[in-house]
């Protein structure tokens, strides 16, 4: 709706307050002339509720003046005038002010005088809204002239807009109305700015915005009550059938107009035909109109035929404004008629006697629901047949029977067919006979079968003979009869042949050609030369001329003309009776004798002809029964005399306007008016003939009786043109009474409009297949035509059409639908054409049109492409779909129809089953389509996989061909288009990690792992779910019993291990990590969860035990999870957090669903154990254990551990019952199967005690034992012990060694944050895997500190003694500053028997920033408490309480005892149900605890910081050397087997036992008095000592020193060397070799090879550390195996080396031969060194330092291993003789030094770096690198 927006109002208030004095803004003179005088007041209010005074000045031009200025007193609420004065001189405009000063301040009150301006007010903004484009919107606005003066003014505006006035001028204060037109010209948003310049010379000027938006309109047309479908009504025909419409009535029908456009659209409706044809039958009453916006509008349409029979079919054109859019609607409808029909043909009086008569009844029947008249054309005055109804109107659906009575008065027989005329129909006729007999004249009984001999003998040409000639040629064989006894011509003399064939006649033309009207002659037995006599006006009654008949008998017999009447009768003929001879005419007279005057007379004279030997039935035979000839004469006249009025007819015509159809020139149409006599006279009628012959009309007069009169009009065309002729009905012989019936029609040739001029041109169409396309046609004549399309045969295979033939309306259009089917790549031009016919004279080939069709296509070879020939749409969840499109390239030139086919290939487990049981998997949108040429097509795929496997789909097209039973395959085979594959997928997620603290910080990540069976939980995750696991995809609510059905038969422990009532809860962290590829919803469901809310009465109100125990768990959140569901997208992870409160005592259970959806269904029974604080328990996850396979026949089987915990508060001792080992010993020839090393034992709360077995099979089976294991004071627990044996020669390699004594998958790497960790081991499992015994290996870990503001320390122990003797971690403690790191090295010493190990190790990290806030709190509060101590106070009740921290522990000695313990005294003897307190209670017992009696606050003692615990797991497997050559061969070469290590034991490097870990917390008086002592003794005596004082001061001076300085220094080898040559020139013996142990080989035969076989690998050393050097600091003593070794060797060497210096001795010198000698026990030195152990063992150290301090120094930046290396030219090599002379000192003592120089570097760094791990010695390490590098 357009709108106008005025100029806001400006809200300016006339007056203003100062200081509490109301006045005014300001005084204004306008409408001033220089001159005059003009005075104005300014109004001063008080309006404060105390008096004022106030002070004036005068204003400062002389052209304004007031009152003196004088001190005004206003009081509270009164008021006073100042008068100003203006009197200007000249017009200007004046300004100036009145200054006012009040005890608050000053204000001003301005005063001016202005000039008079133009001014002119008009909206700011005009929006029209939405208009149509090429529509237009008006609105109006004022125009006002606010100023005092005349203003012009002038519009400037723009397209689409337009304002009038354009221009005009205003008076001053008038206004005017501005008429604004929006008019736009396209579907966009108009916005502009137009001026409007008003002033005398136009130079002000002012802004109107006009906003406006154009829309496109957009009209559609459908059906009453039909939806239209915009893409079939846009220039496209929507049809509005009428249906069925009777004839002379009109219906009217509304086309629906849909404006989708939100505005307005004027449309107009054209009707082409309208003003073109002469036979419209539909009309529309509306040519124009508006549709309102998104509404429909309904137009009516009326339809009113005037032909039965005939369809019609019209066009309208419904067009929008701007001609954007033309619908076209197409009006269809069908004239129907009445059904009327009589229910017998023939009616047989039979034979009657001179004065009887017969009777007959006649039904005419209606079947139609349309009203007729009818009317049947014989006078019942003087015919012998009379009808009881001779005229009337029958209604729809009616029956209504007719009495005719038969009266004859002459003996003959009687035969007349009598037309009935129907009302818009053809004629109807029945046959009337009847015979009369006398006892003189006994004529032959006509019987109907006669008629139909009689109709037979006639069409053959024997009517025309007598019967008696007929009898005679029969007799002498002229004729003969035929099967059916009727006349005909012998075999030999067959002229039937010959004779032109019978004309059947339609009823109409029946009716018409009678002999006078009609224009088809046939053949007439007898004729009478008029029909019609017409006295016309008789004035003299008593002289009235008779009018002649002749009669002409055309036979070949003599016949007898019968007259019915008499003289009586006002009409009558005579003679009555005469004969006529054969080929003669006779002449009768007609009497006309009226019976009164100003009467109107008619009658219908009948009379009879015959052969006159019919009157005798003796000269008649059957087979030439000739029937009689029925004459009638129309007579009429009247008796009006001269001067007199006839009567007034009072009539009604159903039509005034006959409009015949259009024919062919000499066809006959026929039509038929009804004249109603709506009066009680007579009517007398006469209509000419038209002269032209055209039309013509049957009766042309008559005299109407009775109501109804009948007329037939008869058009029969003779030229092609349109025929207009009026008659002129004269009416009761007067001119005034005339009626005009125009009669309209025309004759026409059939007449074909072909689209495009008659070519059809075919789009490019694949060889093969088949294009469709349409083509129109309109018939532009009114004949309904018959076509029928020809082809050529040899095109025929190219090209067919649909339909073939048919009919086509006038003024209709029709589409038909070509095919083109190409067999090659060529162009085709192919010339059909069309033969019409019109529908009335099909066949006849000389009426026929042609018109021909050229039609062009070409033929193309096409294929079909996929974008992508192969795609991958990864996983896919089962039972779910995914949609992907598809798009199908159609490159060639034709459009192509094809079909797309699938088939499925499953690539899995059970994929063979799953092919025969599974449907399709890939359902296509579109599988039959069409592919425009050189264009795309989106197919949209869903695959939706129903099992866990790979599903391969190879979509295939095949070309199909269209054509009227559809489309069909074009060949049988399949062309590849694009394969695709999906993988059907479970959500799938794994439990990554898991951490826990609480209650449970002391158990290790493999423990946890085990009592959350997070193995089985993963592997079950894995697997596919069931059926019954998916009956509920989603989490859903669908149990209605507390305990809710289960679905999975997965069941899994979720063991929260045990802890003492009241401690803080077990808190478990769990990482979930979506390890598939598709997203995964997860939940865990408490079983409220699952249970439906009911209502209160469909609830039991009874549960059991469970029930109860379940519902009290949930209540009190003894168990929750957080998150309880969450979603996770693939590869990505999710922290759980799992907490159980252990705030009752006892074994808690809560059943929990795993819920995956669309996935797995997992019951986690949630198991928690609390136990009192006095109560022994050991908490036992599960009763059965298994041991790691052991196979059978080992040396020496390895020990396995079982693991006992303690979750209570006090130690527990266990005992274990070993009877039923026994049993099991006794079983297997008193070998020990199962061997327990430590049955007893004690437990500390909280930790884990390793009871040790043996599990030795003796055969490949599975060996179970039931142990009872007791703990004393507590229960007894079963535990059965199951071992599986194998025979490792039958397995082979299918049985892997483990290393660990359950196979597990615990991860090693931290991924679960704990609240509060500062510090991160990168790696929480190391596993060293199977090592041989006597052997070290070393791995590498990282202690990160994360915190970016906390420093922190860490320190590392073992929680078992033993377990220090295999474990050795260095650096033992350190200190990490934020951000930093430090690497550490774990060392493990397989030592002992073999065994798995799985070790738990514990670092311990303090927060050292916390800690000294600690240390500093403690100090502040220890120094509190000695100031208390030593402090009285003095209470003065004035002085102020000061704010003073009392130290609880004070409180407590003085006997004031904290409400804490009170409270804990109070309840302690309560059942473990705490009490529940209110927040009230609570804030009071915080403040109670935390203040004394006397109200001051409490300051209590600083706790010390917890400490943050670490879990490193260890695992390893030692195996002897034997068996690890034996099942590890490729593996022996990895380690340094020192088997002198079984020699010693080792000693734990660790810094801390288990067993003191810490230090005592205090310290008795004694203790401490004792150390003060002797502490300040030492010190004492340090100070008085004058060479100490001397040593500090030369420390700074003396060199580094290293720790082997510090060691007794060792021999070498050359010492070695001379120390047994000594022995040999005294001749002692040397010392007996040792015994070799067990597992120890002789040293003497495998020294060369042991030495020999150890090898290092450089990975494995640079991911270990070495091991820690020994406190002795220097290399182990010479064993005796060693000397004997040595001394053995030089023996060996004396024998030949002194036959050799015999046979030489001329040849060499003495000196040669002691060079010599020392050169050969060189060599001897060296390869003996190389077998010694404690040669490898050193070498072993100072690879394992080098690489370890190459990867800390590469991790602290110091050295760059990625960098490239340097090539260093190195030079010149000394030649020969130098070395040679530079004699054997130089080159003896050179290595040994470089040798010691490097290892003690190498120690030196590894002790400082053991002391500073941060990095203090990083040149140390810089050098031992670069040495070993040269």
């Amino acid at each position: 709706m357009p709108v106008a927006v005025a100029h806001r109002p400006r809200v300016n208030g006339s007056k203003t307050n100062h200081y509490g004095i109301e006045v005014a803004k300001g005084l204004t003179w306008k409408g001033w002339e220089p001159g005059g005088e003009y005075t104005k007041h300014v109004i001063l209010k008080n309006v404060k509720v105390k008096t004022q005074k106030l002070k004036y000045s005068n204003p400062n031009t002389r052209f304004f003046t007031t009152l003196y200025p004088e001190p005004i007193v206003l009081s509270a609420g009164t008021s006073f005038s100042l008068p100003v004065t203006f009197r200007p001189l000249e017009r200007n405009k004046y300004e100036d002010c009145i200054e006012f000063e009040t005890m608050d301040g000053k204000f001003e009150v301005p005063i001016q005088a202005v000039l008079p301006q133009h001014n002119l007010s008009l909206p700011e903004h005009l929006n029209f809204g939405m208009c149509a484009s090429h529509d237009h919107v008006q609105v109006t606005f004022e125009l006002n002239n606010t100023s005092e003066l005349t203003t012009k003014f002038v519009w400037l505006f723009d397209e689409p807009f337009t304002l009038e006035p354009s221009e005009g001028t205003l008076p001053p204060k008038s206004k005017c109305t501005i008429l604004a037109t929006f008019k736009p010209t396209a579907a966009v948003v108009y916005e502009t700015v137009i001026e409007c310049c008003y002033g005398n010379d136009l130079s002000h000027k002012k802004n109107l915005q006009l906003e406006g938006i154009g829309k496109l309109p957009h009209l559609l047309v459908s059906a009453p009550g039909k939806n239209p479908k915009a893409l079939q009504n846009v220039n496209i025909e929507s049809v509005i059938s009428f249906g069925d419409v009777a004839i002379g009535t009109t219906i009217e029908k509304i086309v629906e107009l849909h404006n989708l456009a939100p505005v307005n659209v004027p449309f107009t409706i054209s009707h082409p035909t309208r003003d073109t044809r002469i036979d419209t039958v539909f009309e529309c009453l509306e040519t124009h109109g508006v549709a309102p916006p998104s509404s429909v509008y309904k137009i009516p349409v009326i339809f009113s035929p005037h032909t039965v029979g005939e369809e019609s079919a019209d066009y309208l054109h419904v067009q929008a404004i701007g001609n954007m859019s033309k619908t076209v609607v197409k009006l269809v409808g069908k004239c129907k008629g009445p059904q009327v029909s009589l229910a017998s043909e023939v009616l047989d009086f039979g034979r009657i006697h001179p004065g009887d008569s017969s009777t007959r009844s006649l039904d005419i029947i209606n079947e139609s629901d349309v009203p007729a008249a009818f009317q049947f054309m014989i006078d019942g005055v003087e015919s012998v047949f009379h009808f009881s109804i001779e005229c009337g109107s029958i209604q729809p659906h009616t029956t209504q029977t007719i009495i005719i009575q038969f009266a004859p008065s002459h003996p003959i027989n009687y035969y007349r067919r009598v037309t009935c005329l129907v009302q818009n129909q053809y004629p109807l006729f029945v046959d009337l006979i009847g015979t009369l007999h006398t006892e003189l004249n006994k004529p032959a009984v006509l019987q109907p079968k006669h008629l139909n001999q009689y109709r037979t003998n006639m069409a053959r040409g024997f009517s025309v003979f007598p019967p008696e000639q007929l009898n005679e040629m029969v007799k002498t064989g002229k004729l003969q009869r035929d099967p059916d006894g009727y006349l005909m011509h012998p075999p030999s003399e067959m002229l039937e042949e010959l004779l032109p064939p019978a004309v059947s006649l339609e009823p109409m033309s029946e009716y018409f050609n009678d002999g006078h009207h009609g224009d088809i002659m046939t053949p007439a037995h007898v004729s009478i030369d008029v029909c019609q006599v017409d006295f016309d006006q008789c004035d003299h009654q008593g002289f009235i001329e008779q009018k002649t008949l002749n009669i002409t008998n055309h036979t070949k017999g003599k016949i007898t003309i019968v007259w019915m009447g008499n003289d009586s009768h006002v009409f009558s003929v005579t003679p009555t009776t005469c004969d006529i001879p054969p080929l003669k005419m006779s002449s009768f007279r007609v009497t006309f004798k009226p019976g009164g005057p100003n009467r109107f007379f008619g009658s219908e004279l009948e009379g009879y002809a015959f052969y006159k030997s019919m009157r005798d039935y003796r000269l008649v035979q059957d087979e030439t029964f000739c029937p009689p000839w029925c004459l009638t004469v129309s007579a009429t006249g009247h008796t009006f005399q001269p001067g007199h009025e006839t009567f007034l007819p009072s009539y009604t015509l159903d039509v005034n306007k006959v409009v015949f159809p259009a024919c062919d020139v000499g066809d006959s149409l026929y039509k038929t008016v009804l004249v109603t006599n709506t009066g009680t006279t007579p009517i007398h009628y006469t209509l000419e003939d038209d002269p032209n012959g055209i039309f013509k009309v049957k009766p042309t007069h008559g005299l109407i009786r009775d109501k109804y009169q009948l007329l037939i009009f008869k058009m029969t065309p003779k030229e092609k043109k349109t025929l207009r002729h009026q008659f002129q009905c004269r009416l009761n012989e007067n001119d005034k009474h005339l009626q005009v019936i125009e009669m309209l029609g025309s004759s026409e040739q059939p007449k074909i409009l072909m689209d495009a001029e008659g070519v059809l041109y075919f789009k490019p169409t694949c060889v093969g297949t088949s294009s469709r396309r349409g083509y129109k046609i309109r018939n532009t004549s009114r004949i309904p035509l018959h076509f029928e399309w020809r082809i050529h045969y040899a095109d025929s295979k190219y090209i067919k059409v649909e339909p073939m033939k048919g009919t086509i309306l006038p003024n209709e259009s029709q589409s038909h639908l070509w095919t083109f089917t190409p067999v090659d790549d060529r162009k085709y031009v192919l010339k059909p054409h069309m033969n019409v016919d019109d529908i009335r004279h099909i066949g006849e080939v000389a009426r026929r049109q042609q018109f021909s069709l050229r039609a062009a296509g070409e033929g193309s070879a096409g294929e079909l492409k996929a974008d992508e020939s192969f795609i991958d749409l990864s996983d896919v969840v089962v039972n779910t779909a995914i949609h992907k499109d598809i798009v199908v390239v159609n490159n060639s030139n034709c459009s192509l129809h094809y079909t797309l086919h699938v088939d499925q290939l499953l690539e899995g487990s059970y994929a063979e089953e799953a092919m025969t049981v599974d449907r399709l998997a890939l359902e296509l949108d579109i599988t039959q389509d069409i592919l425009p040429a050189r264009s795309r097509r989106i197919i949209r795929a869903t695959v939706r996989p129903v099992r866990r496997l790979t599903y391969n789909f190879r979509i295939a097209y095949q070309l199909l061909t269209p054509d009227s039973g559809g489309n069909h395959p074009l060949s049988e085979g399949h062309y590849p288009l694009c394969e695709m594959t999906a993988n059907g997928v479970y959500p799938v997620v794994q439990v990554t990690d898991a951490r826990c603290y609480g209650s449970a910080s002391g158990i290790s990540k493999a423990r946890l792992w085990g009592l959350f069976s997070l193995d089985g939980l993963n592997t079950s995750l894995d697997c596919d779910p069931s059926i019954e696991e998916l009956t509920y995809p989603k989490p859903t609510r669908h149990s209605t019993t507390r305990k809710a059905p289960v679905n999975t038969r997965t069941v899994m422990d979720f063991n929260f291990s045990a802890a003492p009532a009241g401690c803080e809860p077990c808190v478990v962290h769990l990482m979930l990590k979506n390890t598939g590829s598709v997203a995964t919803e997860w939940s865990f469901l408490f079983p409220e969860d699952l249970h439906l809310e009911l209502e209160y009465w469909a609830e039991t109100g009874e549960f059991d035990g469970d029930e109860l125990h379940e519902m009290r768990i949930m209540d009190n959140k003894l168990f929750t999870v957080e998150p309880k569901q969450g979603w996770l997208a693939p590869g990505h992870c999710q922290t759980l957090t799992l907490s159980y409160s252990h705030d009752f005592s006892g074994t808690d259970r809560l059943p929990v669903l795993f819920k995956l959806s669309q996935g797995r269904e997992i019951l986690l029974n949630f198991v928690g154990v609390t136990v009192d604080a006095d109560h022994k328990y050991v908490h036992f996850p599960s009763s059965k254990h298994m041991f790691s396979p052991v196979p059978v026949g080992l040396e020496t089987d390895p020990k396995q551990i079982y693991e006992l915990y303690n979750g209570g508060a006090v130690p527990v001792q266990y005992q274990l019952d070993l009877t039923a080992l026994q049993y099991v010993q006794e079983e297997n020839f008193n070998h020990k199967i199962f061997e327990c090393l430590n049955p007893t034992g004690e437990i500390a709360p909280g930790t884990t005690a390793n009871v040790e077995w043996v599990f030795s099979p003796l055969e490949s089976k599975t060996y179970m034992v039931n142990v009872p294991i007791h703990i004393i004071g507590g229960d007894t627990a079963l535990i059965t012990f199951t071992g599986i044996g194998y025979d490792k020669r039958v397995m082979g390699d299918t049985v892997q060694m483990n290393s660990q004594l359950q196979p597990s998958t615990v991860p090693s790497v931290q991924s679960v944050p704990i609240p509060g960790q500062l510090v991160y081991l990168s790696e929480e499992r190391v596993s060293f895997g199977n090592m041989p015994l006597f052997s070290q290996s070393r791995r590498m870990i990282y202690v990160t500190n994360h915190s970016p503001n906390h420093t922190v320390s860490f320190e590392w122990y073992v929680t078992s003694a033993a377990d220090s003797q295999m474990v050795e971690i260095e650096p033992v403690s350190a200190v990490l500053e934020p951000g930093e790191s430090c690497m550490c090295k774990v060392s493990f010493t397989a030592t002992g028997e073999p065994s798995f190990y799985d070790l738990d190790v514990i670092c311990e990290v303090t927060d050292e920033t916390i800690m000294a806030n600690y240390r500093r709190d403690l100090a502040a509060w220890e120094a509190e408490k000695t100031r208390q101590q030593y402090e009285f106070t003095i209470n003065d009740p004035n002085a102020p309480k000061p704010n003073v921290r009392l130290c609880r522990q004070i409180a407590q000695e003085n006997g004031r005892q904290s409400p804490v313990s009170e409270e804990f005294k109070r309840y302690q003897t309560l059942p473990p149900i705490k009490h529940m307190e209110t927040e009230k209670e609570q804030k009071d017992r915080q403040y109670r605890e935390r203040h004394t009696d006397t109200g001051t606050p409490l300051w209590e003692k600083p706790e010390v910081p917890e400490s943050f615990l670490l879990h490193l797991g260890i695992t390893a497997r030692t195996h002897t050397i034997a068996e690890y050559q034996s099942n590890f061969p490729n593996a022996v070469q990895k380690y340094f087997i020192d088997r002198s290590m079984s020699e010693r034991s080792l000693s734990s490097s660790l810094g801390k036992p288990a067993a003191s870990k810490k230090l005592p917390d205090t310290l008795t008086e004694e203790e401490e008095d004792l150390v003060t002592g002797i502490a300040a003794n030492i010190i004492r005596a340090l100070l008085d000592d004058h060479d100490f004082h001397e040593a500090l001061r030369e420390i700074p001076h003396e060199p580094v020193p290293y720790f082997t300085q510090f060691g007794e220094k060792p021999q070498t080898l050359s010492q070695m060397g001379m120390k047994i040559m000594d022995i040999e020139k005294t001749g002692s013996p040397l010392p007996p070799l040792p015994a070799p142990e067990k597992d120890m080989p002789d040293v003497r035969t495998h020294t060369r090879a042991t030495v020999a076989e150890v090898s290092f690998d450089v990975n494995s050393l640079t991911g270990s550390r070495r091991q820690s050097v020994k406190s002795e600091g220097h290399m182990p003593a010479e064993s005796p195996v060693s000397k004997h070794i040595i001394a053995e060797s030089i023996a060996s060497l004396e024998l030949p080396a002194r036959s050799l210096a015999q046979s030489s001795l001329a040849l060499h010198t003495e000196e040669d031969y002691q060079q010599s000698l020392r050169e050969e026990r060189k060599r001897i030195e060296q390869q003996t060194l190389k077998r010694l152990s404690e040669f490898g063992n050193v070498l072993e150290s100072v690879l394992e330092n080098t690489i370890f301090n190459i990867v800390n120094e590469s991790g602290q930046g110091e050295v760059n291993l990625t960098a490239r290396p340097r090539i260093i030219a190195l030079p010149p090599s000394t030649p020969p003789n130098q070395s040679t002379r530079r004699g054997s000192s130089g080159s003896e003592a050179a290595p040994s030094r470089l040798t010691r120089t490097k290892v003690g570097s190498i120690k030196a760094n590894n002790s400082m770096r053991s002391r500073s791990p941060a990095g203090s010695v990083r040149s140390g390490g810089g050098e031992s690198h670069h040495s070993s590098a040269r």
